[in-house]
């Protein structure tokens, strides 16, 4: 007994020990899994099979039949956790073309991605975004190219973006938010030469700090960018911009304050070596006053001087507005007026939200390249669509004016940026209004965009008017009626030689039957109509300036979720 008990007492410790060890490491690894473990995994598909018979007359190559077979597998994946979400979804077409004279097929690959981490709420989050698209080259073809049509002035694409935010928007009496972002985006040279490729990387920072909340005597702010675009050589150099915002509001009776402001600007482009730069600076300081209700409820009105390097722009005095009112918590209005380098400038958010209708309208004026335009997302939209949504009728309208999307869901842009892959740096005045309804059996969408492009290193300006509708109706329990007619008038001026200048009018209208057969299975008939008409050619286009396109499309998707 003597010799047998220390060895029993000494084979229980170890086992304890173990166990207990074991305990320690499982609970180590759940908790370092733990938001894993209740993640929300979601992966859904689509296979989508065409069969499209084409009819085109064109003034070049007369009348065209053709017949293509597309087959269209994609596929969504998104993850979502407490501190974490992530979407991908991909997308292979397959086309084969029988034509007369020449018959072809073709593979295009898509992707796109986004994910968002915050493992300090409140504190710091991690984000990436990217994409691998087919983009329009020619800006003469807007609307009318498609793998389809004008498919060789596509280009392959590919946009990626990692950024990291901090907050700080606890702080009674300061606050602070800063933001450094690396962009790459590059594409492929077409057999069509129709400009530049893009090989450029893009580093940005932003920042703001500001009051905090229990700051009554002084309302203030100092915002701050910088970016460094490395552009491809055949561009012409590297472009720089910064910019440095601020202002103090000082309170002498309720509701009103004497306003200090002042601001600075300025761009750069110099080529590798450093031996040529063009520099454009703009800097303004002035005072006034400002009436305020509340942080969502201000007008601020100032007198300004400018010392500017444009000549036209030195020494000059100006009124500068800016306001931000809230007239209700469904009606948001924003707005600033002011000078830069280049003259009078303005911007404008106005949104308006309800359980049914929806609008927004933007105006904004931006120094930017390609480049930059493709890095960064436009997040106008006034419906919200599932990721796996083949048209409107599937998607809703959001309940409040700053609606988050989950990570299998996205707000729909209603109309997209016509684009010119030259890279070059240009002033974009951009308008852009979207209007939404939908209640019972009606889904409806309205748009609106004018955008200007005034190339800054050329003699060189382009126009771009557009506007479209789409309605879906459902007709039955599983049938919808889908239409959307979209116009656009493309304008290039210039008086240099050897820019391509003229005017067209680009026509997009479709009319299509969709049938829901159970939960997974659907058929759609489309009736398509194309027409480019004009004397403004770019790139030439597969079928010349002036063609209209009939199409019938029948196609069969199937759904997986």
């Amino acid at each position: 007994m003597d010799t047998t008990m220390p060895s029993v007492k000494f084979k229980n410790i170890n086992t304890k020990c173990r166990l207990h060890g074991t305990i320690y490491l499982a609970l180590s690894i759940a908790s370092l899994l733990s938001p894993y473990a209740f993640a929300d995994i979601d992966i859904t598909g689509t296979v989508q099979g065409e069969s499209i018979f084409q009819e085109v007359d064109s003034e070049d190559d007369g009348t065209l039949s053709l017949t293509t077979f597309s087959i269209s597998p994609k596929l969504n994946t998104s993850l979502e956790t407490r501190t974490f979400s992530g979407f991908w979804s991909g997308t292979i077409t397959h086309l084969e073309r029988d034509k007369r004279d020449d018959s072809r097929n073709d593979t295009f690959g898509e992707y796109d991605y986004s994910a968002r981490w915050a493992p300090f709420e409140r504190f710091v989050l991690f984000d990436a975004s990217g994409a691998l698209t087919y983009q329009n080259t020619d800006s003469s073809n807007y609307l009318v190219s498609d793998f389809l049509s004008n498919a060789d002035s596509l280009s392959k694409t590919r946009s990626n973006r990692i950024a990291t935010s901090i907050f700080s928007d606890q702080g009674n009496w300061a606050q602070g938010f800063g933001r450094v972002s690396y962009s790459n985006v590059k594409s492929e040279r077409l057999e069509l030469d129709l400009g530049n490729t893009l090989n450029n990387n893009i580093l940005q920072f932003e920042g703001t700090f500001e009051n905090g909340d229990q700051a009554k005597q002084f309302i203030w702010e100092v915002s701050g960018t910088y970016q460094d675009s490395d552009r491809d050589e055949s561009v012409g150099g590297d472009y720089l911009a910064r910019t440095v915002d601020a202002f103090i509001d000082t309170s002498f009776a309720k509701n009103w304050a004497i306003r200090l402001t002042g601001s600075h600007e300025a761009n750069q482009i110099s080529d590798r070596t450093d031996t040529t730069s063009s520099t454009r600076e703009f800097n303004s300081y002035g005072a006034g006053l400002t009436y305020r209700q509340n942080a969502n409820r201000y007008i601020s009105v100032t007198a300004n001087k400018s010392d500017s390097d444009v000549s036209n722009d030195d020494d000059s005095t100006y009124v500068g507005l800016d306001i931000e009112w809230a007239l209700s918590n469904r009606t948001s209005v924003k707005g600033s007026y002011g000078r830069r380098f280049y003259g009078e400038s303005a911007s404008a958010d106005i949104t308006y939200n309800s359980k049914y209708f929806r609008t927004a309208l933007s105006y904004s004026e931006d120094v930017t390249t390609t480049s930059q335009l493709l890095a960064d997302f436009e997040n106008l939209g006034v419906f919200v669509c599932p990721t796996n949504s083949t048209s409107i009728s599937g998607c809703f309208q959001p309940n409040s004016l700053d609606y988050t999307t989950s990570a299998d869901e996205q707000f729909v842009q209603l109309t997209t940026q016509n684009l010119s892959f030259d890279d070059n740096i240009i002033l974009l005045k951009s308008t852009n209004f979207q209007a939404g309804y939908s209640f019972s059996r009606l889904t409806f969408a309205f748009s609106w965009r004018y955008d200007e492009s005034d190339y800054l290193d050329e003699d060189r300006l382009r126009r771009t008017y557009a506007l479209g509708t789409t309605v879906a109706y459902q007709l039955g329990n599983y049938t919808y009626l889908n239409t959307s007619v979209d116009y656009a008038n493309v304008d290039e001026r210039s008086n240099s030689d050897g820019i391509n200048t003229g005017s067209t009018d680009n026509w997009n209208a479709s009319l299509g039957l969709e049938r829901n057969i159970g939960r997974s299975l659907k058929t759609n008939i489309d009736i398509t109509y194309l027409e480019k008409n004009g004397d403004l050619a770019i790139g030439g286009g597969q079928f010349g300036e002036n063609y209209t396109d009939r199409r019938i499309t029948l196609s069969i998707i199937y759904t997986y979720q």
